[in-house]
């Protein structure tokens, strides 16, 4: 409070604060909540308790001027590095058929008739036959080659997935508080 403020001044001999810095103990303090890094109950910023020997000497208790509450506790945090994983696509494999043209060339033995006319002189008297037009007809035959397309399995190609396991290394900078005790008062600091 302001009053309290005013009471540590006098009591420490210390410089009034001008308009401009007054009540920025408050603002800090937030009304009365506890500081950053500090717990509920603790004292921030040098502030000491008022000892009430009427209220001392009422609950009946001798109070010596520092107890447990009275002391100043700060808590030093500093940044810890974890690293942990989570999947992402880190790309594809394409597999793309395509159709190619090439021309192929087959050497096929065939067979085919062919005919032989002779002619033979004859002596002597003709059959019995009548003289007149006629015609035979012989049929002469070949083989032909017949080119049959078919489609025949060559090759099969087999996709696999599997899991490497690496290790990769990581730095990030991390931040670390540390604490400075400064005792002016000519004892030794015990236990920091």
């Amino acid at each position: 409070t302001p009053e309290f403020e005013e009471r540590i001044h006098s009591h420490f001999g210390l410089e009034r604060p001008t308009a401009g810095e007054r009540g920025a103990y408050e603002a800090y303090s937030g009304g009365g909540s506890a500081g950053p890094g500090m717990a509920m109950g603790d004292r921030e910023g040098g502030e000491f308790r008022e000892h009430d020997p009427a209220v001392e000497g009422a609950a009946g208790e001798g109070r010596e001027d520092l107890h447990d509450e009275d002391e100043l506790r700060v808590q030093r945090t500093e940044e810890e590095l974890r690293a942990g994983t989570r999947e992402r696509e880190a790309g594809s494999v394409r597999v793309r058929k395509r159709v190619r043209t090439d021309r192929e060339r087959i050497e096929v033995p065939k067979k085919r008739e062919e005919v032989t006319v002779e002619r033979v002189p004859v002596e002597g008297e003709a059959a019995e036959t009548e003289i007149g037009d006629d015609e035979i007809r012989v049929p002469v035959t070949e083989e032909e080659v017949v080119v049959e397309k078919r489609p025949v399995a060559r090759e099969e190609i087999r996709i696999r997935k599997e899991v490497v396991e690496d290790t990769e290394v990581v730095e990030e900078d991390v931040r670390r508080e540390e604490v400075d005790v400064e005792d002016d008062t000519g004892r030794r600091e015990r236990g920091l």
